[in-house]
């Protein structure tokens, strides 16, 4: 019976060390959900509905493995388009997982709160999608739509356990 209780009382003080030996940026880091809202690359206006990526905006796709290859991503998502898809695809592979497919009539910022709290996130969208999760997030409508020629803006919203969000739109030029 001794035995029995030094073993759950090592147990015990096991699980309590394991969280304490955690630096305050880890524990702040479990706590915190983000998301990168980005639009697709530049897509090939001669292919119908649904086209693919010009090459200047497979480049563009492919340059996001830069921006990204300092920070954690848990989920690489995308829109059923081709376009997002083939944006999506090169940090998929870079951060090795898949591509989620979301379908965007159904999803909103909540339903993707609700999905990938605690995670960190980079969704793969439209220029009337992804200023709409932004908003939706924190509750505002800050964000327009972007121009149909805009490329390099995305945004990023960052929401802590108790829900308090922060969000901003960057601005990256890939080429040149």
């Amino acid at each position: 019976m001794k035995k029995i209780f030094f073993i759950l009382s090592l147990a015990l003080v096991s699980c309590f060390n394991s969280d304490a030996e955690k630096t305050p940026e880890e524990k702040a880091k479990e706590n915190l959900t983000t998301f990168y809202f980005i639009r697709h690359a530049e897509k090939a206006t001669d292919q119908g509905d649904d086209p693919g990526l010009t090459e200047k905006g497979q480049k563009r796709a492919e340059q996001w493995v830069n921006y990204f290859f300092l920070k954690e991503v848990d989920h690489v998502i995308s829109s059923d388009y081709n376009r997002t898809k083939a944006t999506a695809v090169p940090l998929a592979k870079a951060k090795k997982l898949g591509v989620e497919i979301y379908q965007v009539k159904e999803v909103s910022g909540t339903s993707l709160l609700e999905t990938y709290r605690g995670k960190t996130v980079a969704l793969y969208g439209h220029s009337n999608t992804i200023n709409a999760y932004a908003n939706q997030l924190q509750n505002d409508q800050v964000y327009k739509d972007l121009e149909e020629t805009d490329y390099d803006h995305f945004f990023i919203v960052r929401i802590d356990k108790e829900g308090n969000s922060n969000a901003v739109m960057e601005s990256i030029d890939f080429m040149d």
